[in-house]
């Protein structure tokens, strides 16, 4: 049988990997820092296709995502701004108000430094190595031996269940990461009491809301049902009630800055369709256990939409595992937790066209496919395998040879599938054709330049951005009614327009994202209005502009007159005020030995 050449590959990094674990076992000393460092090696050798790949662009989404960070990049980089309004998509709508705004995340430091597209690259590949450390101390926390650790931290960063996401262009699934590590100071918080308690809780809050930076609003709507029963799986439910509600506290407060303006921005635009994913229980075995690529349709009955909203690929072996493991630690609290946990999510993934009714109405929150709720049923089978292959470990000399080879199974198993996945990505060729330089300062562009990859036409228009053009190929699903000129349009599409007086002139001082400056001279009263969006939040010389054909304006008596058209999101100031106070309020928590949540803690029994 011949096999593909990425197959191949996928085959030798899983084997490096089975190598490097039992290697790791026979360390004598400091084997869990020598199994951090060895995940931080394998998981790019694991993910090379995303870097060496066919093409330059990425298919999908990522045309939309690289000409919006694109933009935001630019805002800080050449106009030494804090990125509020991107006037690129669509027309303009709000930057910091977008729930997938990104500058404020960690990992767009990378892409500040080695620009765009290079900078989400290495973003997947250290996103993807931080899940998975998180799963391996997370292993370690629950009792979890360092080959167990490692079995546990393949599913979740390299299975399919996030590398579908990500080939599709959706870069807030890197919030991904931050989940086994929120779990694993969670369950700090609940074992320990005093300063360590409060220490971890913070982490909690910290975790959470760096989640929401990365633009993770769907997992962390997720996590609030974690969240929400999590306490009822421990013996000490107070306790962890006290825990989780004060790290939820405290992790809104610190996303104030972009919370509070993203929610007033829901407000004004709602999300107005849900897209129902398909009833799914019937599906698990192609769900867990179909080595199906990215792009597959009608894999499932109604699947309506692709397979990045429904693959969740562990592989045979990784389902073996975590039922040996879920049998012979039947006993332990910690695993019951783990398998009430899996067996809910799985079914609540399930569950789309019930909630499509209760979702439809619900428009003043964002909505998502229900089905990547299976993702928070890999976590606790991932963490039953590793119980499974840490059992298994014990029991005989045989049986510790039999465990490596399950573990060099499981690892070829998954990376075999995670290689040719990730050669799917960036395999589309640059635009051929020369596209002219916007004129200053903007244009709005119809045109997508399509290609077609594999049957399926895929937008370039991320050419047009790096052109200086605003893109209008494609809309955010919260952006504002479209109000701008484009360069197709036969009328004036200057960047202001006067409304009355034909024989105004105006001469552009200053443009950036949040601000445009003009000296207008008009011969009589008139209005001018900016070609852009229209949304609250947008003032002209301090004042709320007002709205005329869905773009900020304002009215001018005859004369010559300066005007300034500036945006502020709704909002930004009070949510920077309540962060800057967490932020306070934590460093005296940290600074005084005292514990919010009692100093008790219970003991750390099985299952705690």
């Amino acid at each position: 049988m011949q096999f593909p050449f990425e197959t191949l590959q996928g085959i030798l990094a899983g084997i490096i990997f089975a190598l490097g674990a039992i290697l790791i076992t026979r360390i004598p000393k400091y084997r869990w820092h020598a199994a951090s460092i060895f995940i931080l090696v394998t998981t790019p050798l694991a993910l090379l296709p995303f870097w060496f790949s066919y093409g330059d662009l990425g298919i999908s989404d990522w045309d939309y995502y690289f000409s919006m960070h694109t933009n935001i990049r630019d805002s800080i980089v050449q106009h030494k701004q804090f990125p509020l309004w991107n006037p690129y998509t669509c027309g303009g709508t709000s930057a910091l108000g977008d729930p997938e705004f990104p500058a404020l995340s960690p990992l767009f430091l990378m892409e500040l430094v080695f620009g765009t597209p290079n900078g989400l690259r290495l973003s997947i590949f250290a996103s993807t190595a931080i899940g998975a450390l998180g799963m391996l101390h997370l292993a370690r926390k629950l009792g979890i031996g360092v080959l167990g650790g490692l079995i546990a931290s393949l599913p979740m960063s390299l299975g399919t269940v996030n590398l579908i996401e990500i080939v599709e262009g959706h870069p807030n699934i890197l919030a991904a990461m931050y989940i086994p590590w929120v779990l694993y100071f969670w369950y700090s918080a609940y074992l320990h009491a005093g300063k360590a308690r409060t220490q971890a809780t913070i982490i909690i809050a910290i975790l959470l809301a760096l989640m929401f930076f990365q633009g993770g609003i769907y997992l962390l709507m997720y996590m609030t049902g974690v969240f929400i029963i999590l306490p009822f799986l421990v013996r000490q439910k107070i306790h962890a009630l006290k825990v989780t509600c004060i790290a939820g506290i405290l992790a809104l407060g610190l996303a104030s800055i972009k919370l509070v303006p993203a929610a007033l921005w829901l407000q004004q635009f709602q999300d107005k369709a849900y897209a129902s994913s398909a009833f799914t229980l019937l599906n698990l075995d192609d769900i867990f256990l179909g080595r199906i690529l990215h792009g597959a349709e009608d894999v499932i009955a109604n699947q309506g939409g692709g397979w990045h909203e429904y693959g969740a690929y562990i592989g045979p072996v990784i389902l073996v595992l975590a039922c040996i493991g879920a049998y012979a630690t039947k006993k332990n609290r910690i695993t019951k937790a783990l398998l009430f946990c899996a067996i809910t999510t799985t079914l609540v993934s399930s569950l789309g066209p019930y909630l499509k009714p209760f979702f439809d109405q619900a428009s003043f929150i964002p909505r998502s496919n229900i089905s990547r709720v299976v993702l928070l049923a890999v976590i606790p089978i991932s963490l039953l395998a590793g119980y499974g292959i840490h059992s298994i470990q014990k029991k005989s000399r045989i049986m510790y040879i039999l465990a490596f080879v399950l573990c060099a199974l499981a690892a070829v198993d998954i990376m075999s599938l995670a290689y040719p996945l990730a050669s799917q990505a960036f395999v589309l060729p640059r635009v051929q054709k020369v596209i002219p330089q916007a004129p200053y300062p903007i244009a709005y562009s119809p045109f997508d330049y399509k290609i077609r990859h594999n049957e399926i036409d895929y937008t370039r228009a991320y050419e047009a951005t790096l052109a200086g053009y605003g893109t209008m190929s494609y809309c955010s699903v919260l952006s504002p009614e479209r109000g701008v000129k484009i360069i197709t349009d036969e009328s004036n599409i200057n960047i202001l327009e006067f409304s009355d007086d034909k024989a105004a002139t105006f001469k552009l001082l200053d443009w950036s994202p949040n601000k445009v400056i003009a000296h207008i001279s008009t011969t009589q009263k008139t209005s001018v209005s900016l070609n852009a969006n229209y949304a609250k939040g947008w003032h002209v010389n301090g004042m709320p502009a007002k709205e005329i054909a869905n773009r900020p304006a304002t009215e001018l008596e005859a004369g010559d007159t300066a005007v300034t058209f500036s945006y502020i999101p709704p909002g930004m100031w009070v949510g920077l005020a309540i962060s800057i106070v967490t932020i306070v309020g934590i460093l005296i928590a940290l600074a005084v030995p005292l514990s919010p949540i009692g100093e008790r803690a219970p003991r750390p029994q099985a299952g705690g």
